[in-house]
């Protein structure tokens, strides 16, 4: 009578896949293995590269009548405070863009552009604050169609602030952002004078929200 032999299947060395392992499953391991190391990466970027909270703020805010280009009008000039509370992150300022806002839809143009002082782009460091000086010219033909046709009690005006800004950890950049804040209504007022009126904003401080 035959002897039957059984035959064993040789266990495979510590830390390596079985000879008898279909080789397209370690292929599916391999590139599992490799995703979830991609995504590790990612996800610490994004997290070492994610906005910075940074504050706007208007200050010195004042008012003075003025004529540009032939026309009568009010110069409004304001600085434009930044804060950077971030200790680890500077930010990159490519543009800013600041506009005056007449709380009006009846009025045509509403918005006024403003001119912000100084060259970008514009590094701020980390933990830091910087200014900027910004004025706008308000035609006086739009201040008298805005207070004697469309608006009733205390006449008011918004300053919006766009900033597009990259933060910067390190020597890695993020992407690019496109930050709008709206600082509070400021009051403005008109004074009969030398048979004529003459406007002028508060004086004050105000901060800036999104």
């Amino acid at each position: 009578m035959a002897n039957s032999r059984s035959r064993s299947i040789p266990a495979a060395a510590p830390g390596r896949a079985p000879w008898w392992w279909p080789k397209h499953k370690i292929l599916i391991l391999t590139g599992m293995a490799l995703i979830l190391a991609v995504s590790t990466v990612i996800i610490v970027t994004c997290i070492i590269l994610s906005p910075a909270h940074i504050h706007f703020s208007i200050t010195a805010a004042n008012s003075t009548n003025s004529t540009m280009d032939g026309e009568n009008g009010l110069s409004f000039n304001f600085t434009l405070a930044v804060d950077n509370p971030s200790r680890r992150a500077g930010v990159d300022y490519r543009e800013v863009i600041v506009s005056l806002q007449l709380p009006s839809k009846r009025l045509k143009n509403n918005s006024v552009p403003a001119t912000v002082n100084g060259s970008m782009p514009l590094y701020q460091s980390r933990h830091s604050q910087i200014s900027m000086a910004v004025a706008a010219f308000v035609e006086k033909d739009l201040l008298d169609l805005y207070l004697k046709k469309f608006y009733r009690g205390h006449p008011t005006l918004t300053i919006m602030v766009t900033a597009l800004v990259r933060f910067k950890v390190g020597v890695a950049y993020s992407r690019l952002y496109d930050i709008t804040v709206y600082c509070p209504p400021f009051v403005f007022f008109d004074v009969f004078q030398d048979g004529n009126f003459s406007y002028h904003f508060a004086k004050g401080n105000a901060n800036c929200s999104a």
